[in-house]
């Protein structure tokens, strides 16, 4: 029997962290830590604190029932109080950002205070860190919020997931510049506890990569991973690689992008990790770049699945001393892409309602289908959550042969008219389309690279990415001169053809049980988050946090209550970047 604990200074905590190496000197500033996993450090003190939100499911995972009441509960979820038997500290790592070698970072503002029931538990805006570099170790409630609410969110949805438990504000201050235009401001603190079996990442294994010390820390902390992460696997590369195609997968299958997806936000047990300036699409568009900070579109949804390959191939160079490189590549490369496919596949098949939970193989007209589902999705940005819903309202014989000839009766003549409601009005689609990068310079770099291929390379501009960057200005061009009424035609025709495909491939009995378990009704979309953060921040309203809250937990059924607050329009302006 469980031993449920209400006050969280008594927690249990296990610490097997405590068998890697530890730098104790206790400094709380940045500095350079090499030779350690972690360092000792020691949280911030917070004014005041409340809880104003905490996740029932997440806390459980600790066996806790968490006394609300309690002063002293608050306090450590500020980090104001430590736990009797916790240790905090903050990981050293580092890694790639955005393609470029970036040297330590680690935890500048997220400290764990060690694992309790085999999960880690860690404060994130808890204070500085040894990693903290040009940053406070602070945390606001824009970037808390978020994180608390799609962290539950994407739990609900069975994507893997860090968990949050607690979202604690204060009347402590940071000064951020919130759309960097040197007009910093003063907004209050925030803290999130995270929960999760491991916070270990890919940059966890990078700490040595332009250091090369004789006494490398990277064998011992394999080790520690095998035994604790993938104890019963006998290739535990094999199984990150597995588990980073199926994550990935999963985004893209339910329209998620995470914005900076650099090898220290890569977890290195297939979770999705650190969430900043991620976006879940609301009009569909595979160009869609939810990061304000990434110009160039490297992390843009189209490409999660090729850089999730890349963060690999990196992590493969780091583990060289532990795994044989040219094993580890063969590795990725013989299975990333047929696991990230068959993930793919399966999911969306399943969110159509035509497969069971366990069919892991699929007819080349099932995978046409998908492919073809997204191609019009992407020309007529569709709302990516509604269209699943309409779909579900297509009727299907009880007795429906894949090789009987299937026609289009008046109730799926209405369904297409609603598929086509659902796409972006034209301004807001002309401006989902339009290139992020001026046509200016574009034009410049054009003459650059006809004038020489090594001027273009100067500038550190990809031939690849400047070919994508053309004909995204002539889709665009095209895009202007089509008329509304001309583009919906296009759009109804596009779906006529693929509701008859859809309705030719379906003969699952259970098809909308299927569907309703797999689609939700409801997607936090930034539009939604920035309401809720203006009532807990401008009117320190709590009630529709609360209602979200509810919300997420159980996505899949009507909540009548918040409908108007969903079914907002997409509002493009709404700018997220690495501090959200």
């Amino acid at each position: 029997m469980k031993n449920i604990i209400s006050a969280l200074k008594v927690l249990p905590f296990e610490n097997k962290i405590c068998q890697l190496p530890i730098d104790d000197s206790k400094i709380n500033k940045p500095r350079k830590v090499i030779g350690y996993c972690f360092s000792d450090v020691t949280p911030e003190q917070k004014e005041n604190p409340r809880l104003i939100a905490h996740s029932k499911s997440a806390f459980s995972l600790i066996n806790v029932e968490l006394d609300v009441k309690n002063d002293e509960n608050i306090q450590i979820l500020a980090g104001n109080l430590v736990p009797t038997l916790a240790r905090p500290v903050a990981h050293c790592y580092c890694g790639y950002q955005f393609g470029n070698w970036a040297g330590q970072l680690g935890d500048g503002r997220a400290i764990t205070l060690g694992d309790v029931n085999g999960y880690e538990l860690q404060l994130k805006g808890s204070g500085l860190t040894p990693f903290s570099r040009f940053a406070d170790g602070k945390a606001v409630i824009r970037s808390s919020v978020r994180e608390y609410l799609c962290s539950e969110f994407m739990f609900h949805l069975s994507i893997p997931t860090t968990r949050a438990a607690s979202l604690v504000i204060t009347d402590s201050k940071a000064e951020r510049d919130i759309f960097y235009d040197g007009h910093p401001i003063q907004e209050n603190c925030a803290v999130v506890l995270r929960i999760a079996e491991t916070f270990l990442r890919f940059g966890s294994f990078e700490v040595e990569i332009d250091l090369n010390p004789k006494n490398s820390i990277i064998p011992q902390l394999w080790a520690y991973c095998k035994k604790y992460y993938f104890g019963d696997k006998e290739n535990p590369f094999q199984e990150i690689v597995n588990r980073t195609a199926k994550l990935v997968a999963y985004w893209q299958c339910y329209g998620f992008c995470h914005g900076v997806l650099n090898t220290d936000n890569m977890s290195i047990i297939g979770l999705t990790i650190d969430y900043g300036p991620f976006g879940f699409m609301d009009y569909f568009n595979k160009n869609h770049i939810c990061n304000n900070s990434d110009k160039e579109g490297r992390y843009s949804y189209a490409n999660q699945p090729q850089v999730c390959l890349w963060n690999l191939n990196r992590l493969s160079e780091a583990l060289e001393g532990v795994i044989p490189k040219d094993q580890s590549k063969q590795i990725i490369q013989d299975s990333y892409w047929i696991q990230y496919k068959k993930w793919y596949y399966h999911i969306m098949l399943r969110k159509f309602g035509l497969i069971d939970q366990d069919q892991m193989e699929f007819t080349k007209s099932q995978c046409i289908l998908v492919d073809s589902f997204f191609d019009i999705l992407h020309q007529s940005c569709t709302n990516f959550t509604k269209v699943f819903q309409i779909l579900q309202q297509i009727e299907i014989p009880h007795q429906n042969y894949i090789d009987e000839e299937v026609e289009l009766n008046q109730q799926d003549v209405k369904i297409i008219e609603q598929l086509v409601q659902i796409s972006a009005p034209r301004e807001v689609y002309l401006q989902m389309r339009k290139p992020k990068i001026a046509k200016q310079q574009i034009d410049q770099l054009i003459q650059y690279a006809a004038s020489s291929r090594q001027l273009l390379h100067m500038f550190g501009v990809d031939e690849n990415w400047l070919q994508q960057q053309i004909q995204l200005y002539k889709e665009y061009d095209k895009l202007q001169v089509i008329s509304e009424q001309e583009r919906q035609k296009i759009i109804s025709l596009l779906w006529t053809d693929w509701v008859m495909q859809y309705k030719s491939e379906t003969n699952q009995a259970n098809r909308i049980q299927i569907m309703e378990q797999m689609n939700p009704k409801y997607t936090i979309t930034n539009t939604v988050l920035q309401t809720v953060i203006q009532e807990v921040e401008t009117n320190q309203n709590f009630d529709l946090l609360q209602k979200v809250q509810s919300v997420i937990e159980n996505p899949f059924v009507k909540h009548a209550e918040v409908d108007d607050l969903f079914n907002q329009i997409c509002n493009n302006e709404i700018c997220v970047s690495c501090s959200s």
